[in-house]
C-alpha cells in the first residue's frame, strides 16, 4: 500500500509540474524605451540598480543604472554582454581595468571576475545574459590587499 501512495504522490507532483510548464507562455515580443523601463521599475524600488527588461527561455536582458561601484564578482554558468548606453566609468575584466564609455561593448565569459565603477552620475548600461539569468549565479570575490 505504501508503494502505491508514494507512486501516486510522485505521479501527482509530476503531473502538476507538467501542467504548470504547459501553462507558462513564452515571452511576447516587446518594444520599450530604456527610460520607460527605468521609470517603471523606479516606482517599485527606487534604489534598484538592475532592472529586468525581459527573460526568455535562453537569455535575460537587463538595464543597469549603477550609482556606486559594482563589487567584483563572476558568473559560474553565464556569459554576459554589457553595452554602455550613457555615461562612463572603469570596467574590470579579469586582471585588467580599462576606461569604459557610452558606445563601448564588453563580452564577459563565464568565470571572469568583473566589476564597474561609475565615473558619471548618468550611467546606463544594457546587460545581456545567456543562458537566462535568475540572479543567483553571482559569486562575489574578495580583493587581495598587497
Amino acid at each position: 500500500m505504501r508503494q502505491c501512495v508514494v507512486v501516486g504522490v510522485v505521479v501527482g507532483v509530476v503531473g502538476v509540474a507538467v501542467f504548470l510548464w504547459a501553462q507558462s507562455e513564452p515571452p511576447a515580443p516587446k518594444l520599450e524605451s530604456v527610460q520607460s523601463i527605468i521609470e517603471r521599475v523606479k516606482l517599485e524600488n527606487p534604489n534598484l540598480p538592475i532592472r529586468q527588461f525581459v527573460q526568455g527561455e535562453h537569455v535575460t536582458v537587463n538595464i543597469v543604472t549603477p550609482k556606486t561601484a559594482m563589487k567584483p564578482h563572476y558568473h559560474a554558468a553565464h556569459e554576459e554582454i554589457a553595452y554602455i548606453i550613457r555615461g562612463r566609468g572603469k570596467m574590470r575584466l579579469g586582471d585588467e581595468v580599462k576606461p569604459a564609455k557610452a558606445g563601448d561593448v564588453m563580452f564577459i565569459p563565464k568565470k571572469t571576475v568583473h566589476s564597474f565603477i561609475p565615473e558619471s552620475d548618468d550611467c546606463i548600461a544594457l546587460s545581456i545574459f545567456a543562458p537566462a539569468f535568475d540572479g543567483k549565479d553571482r559569486v562575489f570575490v574578495e580583493e587581495k590587499n598587497e
